[in-house]
């Protein structure tokens, strides 16, 4: 299991190489683009949330992966198997969207007449957003603020790959809490913690080698009325030793855990996905799957494969105390668990 970072410094020296790997409860390295010894094509940098309920949710996903910047919306229909997203595509972008180097900065972007929009106010983070062409002129818009409250733990890596300047900086925040609307046409949905919403953000600074596979599982909800997260991440392509992100988060408190593995039918990725832990006797559970969805990209030396599966989470873990927590389908705990292919 990986050590435990305590005291703030730079991520990277003077060379561009990580001056210390491990865990976090929160994001305290500084990272400075202008000190990764990479091609400006080769460095990754990404804002994702996804906000969900059982049934609907939305991904807002900024990002500069050298060869392409992004800025997207998704939305999803899990009682219809409906899966729309419009991407505003920046070729060659080489850092020009302008990430944050910390998850404080504000995001403003604007091109041909779509707007995405993430303002950071203390404790919140406020979405608006307008892609009037979405669904051939329908237009999808939002205004959403998600909460983050100043108690909650997040999951943060510092994980090294076997080239000394490739790297990932990575947090995961699960349970946070989310309050807006999305319009579609005249359609009006909204998420809230009446309807059992909740949103997370996968913030990642990296350079990965060129040929990466991951898997990557989040979970959120309330057990017996107490909040409930669960984030399993790990590599298995492409990474170094250290390549778990591994939490349950219990009342916004993060518990580490070592690795967890998933496991689904390939054959038919609807059948029950399977979790177990594999060192420790931490999480033993099931994905009761909802929805599917398969994607990914090929734009020659840029591709990317994508299988993701929507549905419950149902077992058992354990807390750092000892603690048996016991998921039940009566909970409604929702999330993901992925598979993902990247040449990049």
């Amino acid at each position: 299991m990986q050590k435990e970072i305590t005291k703030s410094h730079d991520l990277l020296d003077n060379n561009g190489h990580l001056i210390e790997t491990g865990k976090a409860k929160q994001l305290i390295l500084k990272y400075d683009r202008s000190k990764v010894k990479a091609s400006k094509l080769r460095i990754k940098e990404w804002d994702y949330y996804e906000i969900l309920n059982e049934n609907y949710g939305i991904i807002l996903l900024y990002h500069d992966v050298g060869y392409l910047g992004v800025a997207q919306v998704t939305w999803m229909d899990f009682n219809t198997g409906n899966f729309e997203e419009l991407q505003e595509q920046v070729w060659f972008s080489k850092g020009s969207m302008d990430l944050p180097a910390d998850n404080e900065g504000d995001i403003i972007f604007d091109r041909n007449g779509n707007h995405w929009e993430c303002l950071r106010r203390g404790e919140d983070r406020i979405f608006k957003f307008n892609y009037p062409k979405f669904r051939k002129g329908v237009g999808i818009s939002g205004e959403i603020k998600l909460r983050e409250p100043t108690e909650m733990d997040s999951i943060v890596n510092v994980i090294p790959f076997k080239k000394e300047n490739q790297f990932v900086y990575a947090l995961k925040t699960n349970n946070m809490i989310p309050d807006g609307k999305v319009k579609i046409g005249n359609q009006e949905f909204e998420f809230s913690e009446e309807n059992r919403s909740n949103g997370l953000l996968d913030w990642t600074r990296a350079v990965f080698p060129y040929h990466v596979e991951w898997r990557w599982s989040s979970f959120n909800g309330k057990v017996d009325g107490t909040p409930f997260g669960l984030n399993i991440d790990y590599g298995i392509t492409g990474f170094g030793t250290e390549s778990s992100k591994d939490m349950i988060f219990y009342n916004y408190k993060g518990h580490y855990i070592d690795k967890v593995h998933y496991t689904w039918d390939k054959k038919d990725p609807y059948k029950d996905w399977e979790f177990k832990s594999v060192n420790e006797d931490r999480v033993s559970g099931t994905l009761k799957v909802k929805y599917v969805h398969k994607g990914g990209m090929n734009f020659i030396v840029l591709k990317t494969q994508v299988l993701k599966a929507y549905g419950f989470f149902i077992g058992k873990v354990k807390l750092d105390d000892g603690t048996i927590i016991d998921v039940k389908e009566q909970d409604h705990v929702f999330g993901h668990a992925e598979a993902v292919i990247n040449y990049w």
